[in-house]
């Protein structure tokens, strides 16, 4: 195996990172020192220079990894494995959707369901790329955790399978009012006989206002809005893990994410939040068990997300969904709206569906009943993003680093400036030379 760890803060070459990167090796011991390399290089260039040459490139930059994704495809074996991180989740979850737009070629949303999102917007710009070289991809592993995202997928070779890029990506209208979100696939197919027609998706799926609330609708994507996980690869590195349990320092954090991701509608986009739509009718929330089981009385599938604790997967329409909450409200009424909320406008048709709010047996996933983790609390007080090497600490760093750390870290510059001031200061009084 010939694999590639790519781990840069930017483009440029620098010396001392690839000193540190040789100690490591020497430190990891002979096996090491005869099977893993380090090169002074711009990452881009290498790759480039060493076609399908390795069976697992790792790209973990320090921000948006949009510029090595050219060359990463092209320098992954047929069948072989890239890894990708990327960091810039501000950009990525919709606060610059220009921003994002020019490095990812696809627009976000600013919805709950952002962050898986943001997933699919790496994975159908890594498809992208790849699809210029005949070449596409098959995710296994697709995780948003901490303050990034990061993606496994196995990059193939096979001019007759990219066409089927389309039937994997789509559109996403998001509906200003009500939240409630559709998706527009990009491709379809007919068959005929042997042969199969690539045509364009029908549109539009949604009219001009939201059929629910009556307010407009916003555009983002494209995503990638086929599976992002390959269940039984991830079932498979489960039961791995729990049999070297010893072996993983950060054991309960892996198996929880695992455990969560193996749960999950493979088949299902993006996610509704519960809370989301309480606050969309202004009404007390069900329990999650509760709108769980009206969920699967009405004869539909649902399921969590690793993404958010409050996030549901489902595949029943919104038209399911919003009756339900009717029916919810006409057994927990709210106080009057205004007639022109998109809660008031959702509550004044009366529900075609009649829920049934008793407590279905699969309303807990597996490891619900089994009471597993699967979210665990930050491992630390101020948990957050880390600032950029080099960034100057002030007080607004405060809600990032902590209130110690910064009036430490304050005092320590403080000193410093002081140090550079007298030394200044000396070198002013000394006499000149003649």
């Amino acid at each position: 195996m010939v694999p590639i760890h790519i781990h840069t803060n930017t483009v440029c070459l620098l010396a001392g990172a690839v000193e540190a990167c040789q100690r490591n090796i020497k430190f990891n011991g002979s096996v090491a020192c005869s099977k893993v390399e380090s090169h002074l290089a711009d990452a881009r260039v290498y790759m480039l220079t060493n076609p399908k040459e390795f069976d697992v490139v790792d790209l973990d930059p320090y921000g948006s990894p949009s510029v090595f994704l050219d060359s990463a495809v092209q320098s992954v074996v047929d069948g072989g494995m890239l890894m990708c991180t990327a960091t810039d989740m501000a950009v990525l979850c919709g606060a610059n959707g220009e921003v994002c737009y020019s490095k990812y070629g696809s627009y976000p949303l600013r919805g709950k369901y952002c962050h898986e999102m943001a997933l699919r917007i790496l994975l159908a710009c890594i498809e992208s790329h790849a699809n210029r070289y005949k070449r596409y991809i098959v995710p296994v592993l697709s995780v948003q955790m901490d303050f990034y995202v990061r993606v496994f997928v196995r990059i193939y070779t096979s001019a007759s399978a990219m066409k089927n890029t389309p039937l994997k990506l789509s559109y996403v209208y998001q509906c200003t009012g009500c939240d409630a979100f559709h998706l527009q696939p990009i491709g379809r197919t007919v068959s005929k006989n042997t042969s199969v027609r690539y045509l364009p998706g029908f549109a539009p799926v949604v009219p001009q206002e939201c059929s629910h609330c009556q307010k407009k609708f916003n555009m983002g994507g494209p995503i990638w809005s086929a599976p992002i996980h390959d269940q039984e690869w991830v079932t498979n590195i489960l039961s791995d893990v729990k049999s070297m349990k010893d072996r993983y320092p950060a054991y309960d954090r892996i198996s929880a994410v695992l455990t969560t991701i193996s749960e999950e509608l493979p088949d299902v986009p993006l996610f509704l939040s519960l809370h989301n739509l309480c606050a969309t009718l202004k009404c007390t929330s069900p329990s999650a068990v509760i709108f769980r089981s009206a969920v699967i009385n009405a004869g539909y599938r649902i399921s969590g997300t690793h993404v958010n604790p409050l996030g549901l997967k489902s595949d029943a329409p919104m038209e399911v969904i919003w009756d339900i909450m009717r029916c919810w409200v006409k057994n927990h009424p709210v106080k009057a709206q205004p007639a022109d909320q998109p809660g008031s406008v959702i509550l004044a048709k009366e529900p075609v569906l009649q829920a049934n709010f008793a407590r279905a047996v699969a309303s807990l996933s597996k490891a619900q009943a089994k009471k597993v983790a699967r979210f665990l609390p930050n491992p630390e007080r101020h948990w957050g993003p880390k600032l950029r090497a080099g960034r100057q600490i002030t007080s607004k760093h405060i809600s990032l680093l902590g209130e110690e750390k910064v009036n430490g870290c304050l005092s320590h510059q403080d000193s410093e400036l002081d140090a550079k001031r007298q030394k200044i200061e000396k070198l002013e009084d000394a006499p000149a030379e003649s």
